[in-house]
């Protein structure tokens, strides 16, 4: 299923918007191969018959955003392929990227640059750059506070 904080016109003929069944639970990630295989059998069908799977896979970039469920006629697992249709699409090769790697400061700001809000992984990388931002400033206030303090004992 895609979500996105933005309408685009292609996702309205995308057979999955809405569906639940194509991004999993953590229970399903745990099953065994062959049962995902299984599982996923009639998801992969309907990716083979969409219209748009090249436009999804550029929306979802399950390498990157470490997707879980079923993207452009192949199962991913934590960003990695684990199944695939007989007769998937070739994947573009060196898809640009819009939002960055998700986890690194490149992904916080272009979730932001992109309007989107934070996914879990940018949204730690923002808060901890900030607390180094802010624990830097006062590391160099504290320095020179002491310097202060110890310029009139030594005189």
């Amino acid at each position: 299923m895609i979500n996105s904080t933005a309408t685009t016109s292609w996702m309205e003929l995308a057979p999955c918007v809405g569906v639940e069944e194509f991004v999993f639970d953590p229970p399903v990630t745990r099953k065994s191969t062959k049962e995902l295989g299984e599982l996923t059998e009639p998801l992969l069908r309907t990716c083979l018959g969409c219209p748009v799977v090249a436009e999804c896979y550029d929306r979802v970039r399950p390498q990157g955003s470490q997707f879980d469920g079923v993207c452009s006629a192949r199962v991913w697992v934590n960003g990695r392929v684990v199944a695939s249709a007989a007769s998937a699409p070739a994947l573009p090769k060196g898809l640009p990227s819009r939002a960055g790697v998700c986890g690194e400061s490149s992904g916080v700001k272009g979730h932001r640059r992109n309007g989107e809000p934070l996914c879990g992984q940018c949204r730690v990388t923002a808060q901890r750059a900030q607390s180094r931002a802010a624990g830097a400033a006062t590391i160099r206030k504290r320095g020179a506070l002491s310097a202060r303090k110890a310029a009139p004992a030594a005189a």
